[in-house]
């Protein structure tokens, strides 16, 4: 269901302590799916079937209290205190119900418009732990532009981040464009139980209206901790918290890289063997932000289960991770990442190529890191260059210069000129052999209406479309690329078509101006003339 807007009650969180009550527990799920899709009256039947019948108390609290918000919705508010109450008196442990009742306490107790917070903005956090700017890391780009653009569309945005120079986070050496504070701390206090108050502390003398959880892998559950109080979202890049050894599920073994189908949510213990096996081949980040988070104590499963639970909902950059989660969490919202039309050129035709001139096929990415794929693209090109020499690689990376006859380097590439760089390529190649969650450089090269070819993996699948906005081919498989380079690089006129499909996409999915329509469906308007900003208008229990 979409927000409820009639009454505006905090809706339930489902708990994680359940224990073997699978059937009342798949009666609440469809009483959730029932009321997401507006029918209120078989969500109610349903709801009062699990409170009848469920034995697990917190279980029976809980669909008392959904069935409270159910009456709020109706407008009955006091019976839904009523209903609130007799939750508490079940379970007095039962959070949504508490908060619940209290904002509809509150919301009976206060006037409208009081003095001093007419056209009151919304209030939002972001909250970093692993943050550093600049950064190429593409989630890291969209927390920067996230905020700029949510403080650009009226909301009052504060971007926190932990900022410790030991352990290599909060280095911003460029002004953001926004509003910002840095949490610093020393090795003291850099700590589970110092992150934790610390945030807690900085946020509070914020009062938001709403969290957004960001830049933080396996540390999630400490944060959600740390911004418990009020009602938050985590945003998913990548496979945090999915994967808790490298975000991408992806292992080597025997010298072969192998694709990971399982996720920690549902299968801990595994997980936890997977990285106590191969966690050394962790990058060091990664080995100290598990430390941090407290992976290895017995708790930690639970506590991210919690996270999950409790939050107002996830943030997930595709359907791919958005259906690993949903059953683990109250509401899920595919939103992917949001790119700066500006950046992006008016003018997308292809350049001119003269008689003899080469066709540019660019890889737009770290060269040296195994995971996306360059070895493989190097390998296709070998194989290509024996069939025909009438095209030429071009990759960003450092020394500028020729590597080989179909290969040069052109350096690093900054977000300002990467655009114009693809501008002037024929093809831009995304070769991962991980499961990387969205791609940017997939997106950038529809952005400047290029084709794209790219590996059938991860989320490039939803964002390339194979044979709309480009070709797909199998990870790792160096001859399907070839194959798939062949045909572009004999057909000028489908690399017209798949690069103008591109831009029509990427405009109607994935620019600022689209991806701000989802965040105001979960924030509501950036200023409430009319009062008080509205923070009980939440997604929930019942999307």
């Amino acid at each position: 269901m979409g927000s409820m807007q009639a009454a505006e009650p905090r809706s339930a969180k489902i708990p994680t302590s359940l224990g073997n009550r699978e059937e009342s527990l798949e009666n609440h799920r469809r009483a959730c799916a029932l009321a997401a899709n507006g029918q209120y009256d078989g969500a109610a039947q349903l709801l009062a079937d699990v409170h009848a019948s469920a034995g697990d108390r917190g279980l029976q609290a809980l669909a008392g209290n959904d069935l409270g918000v159910l009456q709020a919705v109706a407008g009955d508010e006091s019976a839904a205190l009523a209903q609130f109450d007799a939750a508490l008196t079940i379970d007095p442990d039962c959070r949504p119900a508490r908060t619940n009742r209290q904002y509809l306490s509150e919301r009976s107790d206060s006037p409208p418009g009081r003095p001093g917070e007419d056209n009151r903005r919304t209030r939002i956090a972001v909250v970093s732990l692993l943050f550093n700017w600049p950064s190429t890391g593409g989630g890291t780009i969209h927390t920067k532009e996230l905020c700029q653009f949510l403080t650009a569309d009226g909301y009052d945005v504060r971007h926190f981040y932990a900022a410790c120079d030991s352990f290599g986070v909060g280095r911003v050496s460029q002004e953001l464009p926004y509003d910002s504070l840095p949490i610093g701390f020393d090795e003291r206090s850099w700590s589970a139980a110092g992150v934790r108050e610390r945030i807690r502390e900085h946020v509070a003398a914020f009062d938001p209206d709403w969290v957004i959880v960001t830049d933080s892998w396996n540390t999630k559950p400490l944060l959600a901790e740390a911004v418990g109080d009020w009602p938050y979202f985590l945003r998913i890049a990548a496979l945090e918290c999915v994967c808790p050894l490298n975000n991408v599920r992806l292992l080597c073994e025997d010298g072969r890289l192998v694709q990971c189908e399982r996720d920690q949510l549902r299968h801990p213990d595994v997980c936890r063997q997977c990285v106590s096996t191969n966690g050394r081949f962790s990058g060091g980040l990664h080995q100290a932000e598990r430390a941090l988070a407290g992976f290895e104590k017995p708790d930690y499963s639970e506590r991210l289960q919690r996270a999950f639970a409790n939050a107002a909902g996830v943030l997930a950059v595709n359907p791919t991770i958005a259906g690993i989660i949903r059953s683990h969490t109250p509401a899920v919202h595919v939103i992917p990442s949001g790119f700066d039309r500006s950046r992006f050129p008016e003018e997308i035709t292809p350049p001119p190529r003269r008689k003899g001139e080469k066709v540019k096929i660019l890889f737009a990415g770290l060269v040296d890191e195994l995971m996306k794929g360059f070895s493989v693209l190097q390998s296709a090109a070998a194989k290509l260059w024996e069939m025909r020499q009438d095209f030429e690689l071009i990759a960003t990376a450092d020394p500028p210069g020729r590597v080989n006859d179909s290969t040069r380097l052109i350096g690093w590439q900054s977000q300002r000129d990467l655009p114009a760089v693809m501008s002037d390529a024929d093809i831009v190649v995304f070769p991962t052999v991980a499961q990387e969650a969205l791609g940017r450089s997939a997106v950038e090269a529809m952005g400047c209406g290029r084709p794209v070819v790219a590996s059938r993996i991860g989320g490039l699948p939803w964002v390339v479309g194979d044979r709309e906005a480009g070709l797909l081919f199998t990870p790792g498989d160096a001859d399907g690329l070839c194959r798939q380079l062949n045909r572009l690089l004999d057909d000028a006129e489908l690399r017209r078509r798949m690069g103008q499909a591109g831009r029509e996409e990427f405009e109607r999915r994935f620019t600022w101006d689209v991806v701000l329509e989802s965040y105001r469906a979960l924030f509501g308007p950036a200023v409430n003339a009319g009062g008080a900003t509205d923070r009980g208008t939440v997604e929930g229990a019942f999307n």
